[in-house]
């Protein structure tokens, strides 16, 4: 046999038959729709549609609404936020003027400048000596 042929010519290969392609039979047999079958059928394409169209626009629907909900509370947060900050920046203040009121360097200068106060000379102060009735004692286990 030569090794330079190519088998894929060869035709005694192939079957004794010839390719045939099936044909699909056609029958002679006429399907009559009635016109008011045909309405019918219409009609429920019809609806069909309707409903689906129905049920997409809902879901439309929906989706938006769920959108301007999720804004509405994304904004209702921010606002909430931002007033927490004032209110934190107003309680910082405040805590401040607390603490410099509290001062007792503040304190004595007020009680000498505004209210006219001095301190208290060696002869006005008096000690007491005050005796403690009740005590505790704590005994070791």
């Amino acid at each position: 046999m030569n090794s330079r042929n190519n088998l894929a010519y060869d035709h005694s290969y192939s079957p004794a038959y010839p390719y045939q392609p099936q044909t699909q039979s056609h029958s002679n047999v006429r399907i009559k729709i009635s016109k008011s079958e045909e309405k019918a059928v219409q009609k429920r394409a019809n609806i069909s549609g309707l409903v689906t169209l129905l049920l997409i626009a809902g879901f439309a629907f929906v989706v938006l609404l769920r959108g301007v909900m999720i804004t509405e509370q994304s904004s209702s947060v921010s606002k909430k936020t931002a007033e927490h900050e004032a209110l934190v920046t107003t309680n910082e203040k405040l805590q401040f003027e607390i603490d410099r009121s509290l001062d007792l360097d503040n304190v004595e200068d007020i009680a000498r400048n505004e209210l006219g106060m001095r301190r208290a000379e060696k002869y006005q102060t008096v000690y007491i000596n005050i005796e403690q009735t009740d005590y505790v004692e704590k005994t070791a286990k």
